[in-house]
This record gives C-alpha cells, sequence and structure tokens, in this order.
C-alpha cells in the first residue's frame, strides 16, 4: 500500500469514508436537506467504499478532490464543477496535489519559474483548460478527471462526462422544466449559503446575479450587495441593480469603476500558477475588498457561469439542433422565429447559418487568439491541437449543444480571484447538479420566445420583477476598458514593447506599436486584449522577481 499524507487547515473540511479512502472539500447531499455533510453515515461508507468514485459523483455534489487507495494504486478524483482547485507536481518521487500552487513548495525552497513555452500556449489557446499551468512543473488536475498513480506511472481517466446528461426530457412541458430547473438553483444556493452567515453578493441587475440574489433570499441570507458602474451609460445598470435589490430587501452598495484604481503595474491573479483576469478588473476587486472589510464578509457569492450553464448564444445553433433532432417542421420554423426575434436577423441570413452548422462534422472546434502574439510563435502552434475530453463529441451529438459544453469549459479558469484571499469565493451556478439539469435542456428551448436563456427566465418568472426577468441588453464594463487604453495609451505601449513577453518573442512589438499609435482608435476587442496582456506582463514581473514573505494561503487543503 503506498504511503498518503494528507493536509487541510480548519477552514477545509476533510470526509473519511473508510481506511483507504476520503473526501477533502465541500460535499452536499444530491437528494437531501441543503447543508453540507459533516460525516458519512454507516450506509453511505459502505456504498462509496463498494462503488467508488462512481457512487460519489451520482449521489453528491459540491467543491471537493477525492482520495482513494486501491490495492498498490492511488486513485484522485477532482469534482466536475471545479469549484476546488487541484495543482499537482513532483519532487523526489513524491507526488503532491494542493489547492493553492504555494503549498507545492512550501519547504522546499524558491517558488516555481515561469514556463514561457506553457504561457505562449495558454495566451494563444483562448482560455481552453489545460493540464499545465504557466509554471514549471507545476500541473493542474481537470474537473470532472482522475488520475491514477501506481508504480511510478500514472493514468488520467475522465470519471464525469457532460454527454452523459445531454438526452433531453421529451415530454416535459416548458413550466415542469422551468419548476425543475428553479428547484435545483435554489437548492444549490441555499446550499452553499448554509456554510456562511455575512456574504457578499455581486450583481449587475442582470439575470444571472438576480437568479442568485433571489435564491440567497429565499434561503434566508441577506446578502450584502455590490455593484459597479461606469460613466458610459453602457456600463451603468444600478437602476436594474437597485430595482432587484427593492424587491428582494438586500442592501446595496455602488461603486464607480475609477481609472486611479487601475495600476498597471500591478497584477491580478499574482499568486495563481496562471494569469488570470484583466486589468480592469482592479476597481472591482477593489470594491469588494471595501465592503467585505465593512460588512466582515465571510464569503463572496456571484452569478459567474449563468452565461455558459443557461446556453446563452446568439448562434443559430439551436435552429440546426431541432432541424438534426426532429426534422424541418414545425418545430423548426418556430425556433427559426424565436432565433430571428433574439438577434434581429433575417430568416434567410438564419436558415443559411444553421445550415452551414448543421453540416459540419460532430463537435465543437475551439478557437485560439492569436492577437497581438508574435508571428513565430503563431506559427509554432500551427499543429496545436485545442483539445479537451469534454470537447470529444459522439457521433450522434447536436452542434447546439457541443458549444453549450464548449461553454462550460470557458468558465473554469474564471473561478479564483484576488478577493478569494480574504474569503471564499463562491459560484453556485457551476454547481454539478444545475450544470446536469441544464444540459438536458434542449439548445431550442433556451431560445423560446425569442429569448435568451429563455428556461431560466420562465423558471424565475415570479421570483424576480419583470424588468429584470424581460431585460434584453446586457450591461457592459467595455467602455471603461477604452478608457484605460485611451488615457494610458503610452504606459501601456511601455510596458507591453519593453516587457518580457516581448523579449521572449510571445509579443508581436509591431502589431502593438500599430494598435497604440497616437491618434488611432482601438477596437473593443483590441482593449480587452490589451488589458489581459498588461495583466500578463505585471503577472510575470511578479513571478520573476518573486516576494518575500506575504499573505498565507488560506482556506486551502492539500494532500500529498
Amino acid at each position: 500500500m503506498p504511503p498518503v499524507a494528507v493536509l487541510v487547515n480548519e477552514t477545509c473540511g476533510c470526509l473519511d469514508i473508510d481506511a483507504d479512502g476520503l473526501v477533502i472539500g465541500t460535499l452536499f447531499h444530491r437528494h437531501g436537506p441543503p447543508r453540507a455533510i459533516i460525516t458519512f453515515g454507516a450506509t453511505e461508507r459502505s456504498a462509496l467504499a463498494r462503488e467508488g468514485s462512481g457512487a460519489l459523483l451520482a449521489s453528491y455534489w459540491g467543491g471537493y478532490v477525492s482520495v482513494r487507495l486501491r490495492g498498490d494504486a492511488v486513485e484522485i478524483l477532482r469534482d466536475p464543477s471545479a469549484a476546488l482547485p487541484c495543482y499537482r507536481a513532483a519532487a523526489g518521487g513524491i507526488a503532491k496535489f494542493a489547492s493553492d500552487a504555494e503549498l507545492l513548495w512550501a519547504g522546499d525552497g524558491e517558488p516555481a519559474e515561469i514556463a514561457w513555452d506553457a504561457l505562449g500556449r495558454a495566451l494563444y489557446s483562448n482560455g481552453l483548460p489545460t493540464t499545465e499551468t504557466a509554471l514549471a512543473g507545476i500541473g493542474t488536475l481537470l474537473a470532472g478527471t482522475a488520475v491514477i498513480l501506481e508504480g511510478g506511472f500514472e493514468r488520467m481517466v475522465s470519471a464525469w462526462s457532460p454527454w452523459d446528461f445531454v438526452a433531453p426530457r421529451e415530454d416535459e412541458e416548458a413550466d415542469a422544466e422551468g419548476e425543475r430547473l428553479r428547484r435545483v438553483i435554489e437548492h444549490c444556493t441555499a446550499a452553499w449559503s448554509s456554510l456562511y452567515q455575512r456574504p457578499v453578493l455581486s450583481v449587475s441587475g442582470g439575470l444571472d446575479s438576480s437568479v442568485v440574489a433571489a435564491s440567497l433570499a429565499l434561503a434566508g441570507r441577506k446578502a450584502s450587495c455590490v455593484t459597479m458602474y461606469t460613466e458610459d451609460p453602457a456600463g451603468d445598470e444600478r437602476c436594474f441593480a437597485r430595482l432587484l435589490c427593492e424587491a428582494l430587501g438586500l442592501p446595496l452598495s455602488e461603486y464607480r469603476y475609477e481609472l486611479g484604481a487601475v495600476d498597471l503595474a500591478r497584477a491580478l491573479g499574482v499568486r495563481l500558477p496562471r494569469p488570470a483576469a484583466r486589468a480592469e478588473a482592479q476597481p472591482f476587486e477593489a470594491a469588494h475588498r471595501t465592503i467585505a472589510a465593512q460588512v466582515g464578509a465571510d464569503a463572496f457569492f456571484t452569478g459567474n457561469g449563468g452565461d455558459n450553464v443557461f446556453g446563452y448564444s446568439q448562434s443559430a445553433a439551436a435552429l440546426a439542433d431541432r432541424a438534426l433532432h426532429e426534422g424541418p417542421g414545425a418545430g423548426a420554423f418556430e425556433t427559426l422565429r424565436d432565433i430571428c426575434r433574439q438577434t434581429g436577423a433575417g430568416p434567410l441570413r438564419v436558415t443559411r447559418a444553421a445550415v452551414r452548422i448543421a453540416r459540419q462534422p460532430p463537435g465543437y472546434r475551439w478557437g485560439p487568439s492569436p492577437t497581438f502574439l508574435h508571428p513565430d510563435l503563431i506559427a509554432s502552434m500551427r499543429d496545436l491541437v485545442l483539445a479537451h475530453a469534454w470537447l470529444e463529441a459522439p457521433p450522434w451529438s447536436l452542434p447546439g449543444k457541443a458549444a453549450h459544453i464548449a461553454g462550460l469549459l470557458r468558465a473554469h479558469l474564471t473561478l479564483e480571484s484576488d478577493r478569494s484571499r480574504i474569503a471564499p469565493l463562491i459560484n453556485p451556478l457551476l454547481s454539478q447538479p444545475i450544470i446536469e439539469t441544464c444540459l438536458s435542456i434542449p439548445s431550442w428551448r433556451w431560445r423560446a420566445g425569442g429569448r435568451d436563456r429563455a428556461a431560466v427566465r420562465t423558471a424565475f418568472a415570479d421570483r424576480l420583477p419583470k424588468a429584470i426577468v424581460d431585460r434584453k441588453v446586457k450591461g457592459t464594463p467595455d467602455p471603461f476598458c477604452g478608457e484605460i487604453v485611451r488615457r494610458k495609451r503610452q504606459e501601456l505601449r511601455e510596458r507591453l514593447l519593453d516587457g518580457r513577453l516581448t523579449h521572449h518573442r510571445i509579443l508581436d512589438p509591431g502589431a502593438i506599436e500599430e494598435a497604440l499609435r497616437p491618434g488611432r482608435v482601438t477596437t473593443g476587442e483590441e482593449n480587452v486584449r490589451l488589458l489581459e496582456l498588461v495583466n500578463v506582463e505585471a503577472w510575470c514581473t511578479a513571478w520573476s522577481s518573486p516576494w518575500r514573505g506575504g499573505e498565507s494561503a488560506a482556506g486551502s487543503g492539500a494532500t500529498e
């Protein structure tokens, strides 16, 4: 039997199954009261010991990593929601796993160094979760995956697949579907909120955060809400946030995106093993730190992942799905009409787009993000396959559902933030039962009535103000991104052209020069990419000149 040591602090749960297995993190019953499991009963232990990870995935959910001894092998499984990070490294014949990358080198001396090739791949790969990070020797165990270690070798196993949950309930009416969805969202939110007394909730007045707010209020959690706004009306959603909080009886704090709060030399995600976020998010993080200190917050809740799980789309994929599933007819015509109403596109344009989508091979083709990257780097990536187990669609798959699943992956690298150093960051909409429920809803039902995310709008129609349920326009901080680039153009140019990314031939200096040429107006897409890259540059500076001392890795657990 291989030696295994499990180390956790007082904030990280640890549930014993038997002498050969345990679960680290937070675990809830699939069908049961919405509160965390403190200990397993005898029947539960017996089932988990007998059936292993299959029983864990089928009967429970949460944010966890499980460890199981299987003869001379060790199986380590990360839950499908990616709620608990799981980084890994190896040294001296010891395999290490930790929820905080810093724990991997605790006691070993200096932190890991930047892996420049891996960093280039990460920037090119456009947010695709992979097993590598941007630090040498530090990897990631992907969500829903188990690694089996035995005799110095390892084997990766896909323990959970989204494709197992995509079969629609053919005879389910819209009202029943909405009721089923509402119940699971409320249950998961109540379960997560049972762990905390003073949550802070980020709200925009948009649908996703409003759904979380309503579910928290129903659970009796008087969350302190915070909303951000820009000077530009496109980024000012305060009227909706106020309407929501007044209806639910929740306090609301409002903070403006301030240019003075943006320091291009400071990195967000500086202690993560890969760069995260963009420079314009600095005022957002600062506002949350402020309100957390005022109310003594013990958790941050968000509506993050709502677009991903609720099948948000403006493409014609839903029409392709329905026509492939049912054949041409009244149903397909209804979906054509819904997409035209939602997007404003004409029926001929939508039909042509749907035909193109339907004729493509099964699966979703993940596109790279080469903007501002060095031509040599782009050339070296020509043979790079942007692959993930969840993107491996079966032959019978529908293109809209493949895109839905790809959207779930896009959320995984957004789940850790700077404020999670202060208190846990909870994204309840990405809980496993919600994901599985949403996967079972066909893509065309998410577009019913010409509304995006239609199923959840129906589910919460009597829980939220009508103006929010019917709202069609999404707010955006993009005007603030443009302001940063305009006002800090010269500094941005200097940091990118004279920085480590250019030195290591990751960035294309000519493209940066042209984009930031005096008098040139940058596009919204360019602004977002530039603010991502300058944050990466600051992250590289921090890792190239390691900090001394610093904050502790709060709220983390480790296995070794």
